[in-house]
């Protein structure tokens, strides 16, 4: 059972977002280039800063799309707005940037980088809108334990969002590593925090993602245990998850070992990324499973 007119403004909603995600990214980008290019010029001027401040403004506009759109699909349908793919990329960007604004909020000097991040979540949102969008509709019966998918998939919502966030900071940590390391007078990079900074906002991101990924392995396997009547069947879902979470945990014990810092744990930690899209997405799309329904 769907509620059309719930259903369509969601859509509309959503596609609203994208398009302010859009307008801010625009606005970011050439508060990024004008601004840096002429701070020694303009020392106490806040002329230039005007697009990265109508840029944030125009941000949190679209967060609030974003989210009214996230709800209405799951109060079209009766549920939570979880059971496919299309959904998880949109309920999971919506979390990232409302970390990251949170971040940014509590650390004024992150907003240097939320040019980057909206970026990334623009790009995933327009994937998701034009590849992987499915109409609303019920789920699949195996879904239906409303408890456990809520349990099981909002921990795994927050945990990617966590993870995205985190490659994203660590991609951002290596560029700037890179230009610290040849001496680079570009000040496009001298706005970021230094990649020592990055490397620590990405290591809390990816810890604590890390702790909620064990979660959802554990409460993936209890509602198994209800819905296929065994706690783990060796599902390439089931098998993808550990997977992930081997390669964070090795990227966290690699980063305690001295001396291993920097560039190595950035390379350890994207790989765990790596491991995670490739559960997400090729998993979801071309190897069937007890989990296919995930897919579109």
């Amino acid at each position: 059972m769907v509620n059309q007119t719930l259903a369509d403004f969601s859509q509309f909603t959503l596609a609203a977002a994208i398009a302010a995600y859009a307008v801010s990214f625009v606005l970011l980008v050439a508060d990024l280039v004008f601004s840096s290019a002429s701070r020694e010029e303009h020392a106490g001027d806040p002329g230039p800063r005007r697009a990265g401040r109508a840029g944030m403004a125009v941000l949190v506009s679209a967060f609030a799309l974003h989210l009214a759109g996230v709800v209405s699909r799951g109060a079209a349908t009766y549920r939570v707005p979880w059971g496919n793919m299309y959904e998880f990329t949109m309920s999971g960007s919506c979390v990232v940037i409302a970390i990251f604004l949170a971040f940014a909020i509590r650390r004024p000097a992150l907003r240097e980088i939320t040019v980057y991040v909206v970026g990334a979540m623009l790009l995933m949102m327009l994937f998701a809108q034009n590849f992987w969008f499915v109409a609303p509709g019920s789920l699949i019966p195996a879904l239906k334990s409303t408890l456990w998918l809520v349990i099981h998939v909002a921990v795994a919502v927050l945990a990617t969002a966590l993870f995205t966030l985190g490659a994203v900071v660590t991609v951002l940590q290596l560029v700037r590593s890179r230009g610290e390391e040849r001496g680079s007078k570009s000040r496009i990079l001298a706005k970021m925090p230094d990649s020592k900074e990055l490397e620590g906002i990405a290591f809390r991101l990816n810890a604590f993602g890390f702790v909620l990924w064990g979660f959802t392995l554990i409460a993936g396997a209890i509602w198994a245990r209800y819905a296929w009547g065994r706690f783990w069947n060796w599902d390439p879902k089931e098998v993808g998850t550990f997977v992930t979470w081997v390669a964070y945990a090795a990227y966290l014990h690699a980063r305690a070992t001295r001396g291993f810092r920097g560039r190595k744990a950035a390379y350890f930690a994207l790989v765990g990324f790596l491991c995670l899209m490739g559960n997400y997405i090729v998993v979801n799309l071309f190897l069937p499973g007890l989990h296919s329904y995930s897919g579109v």
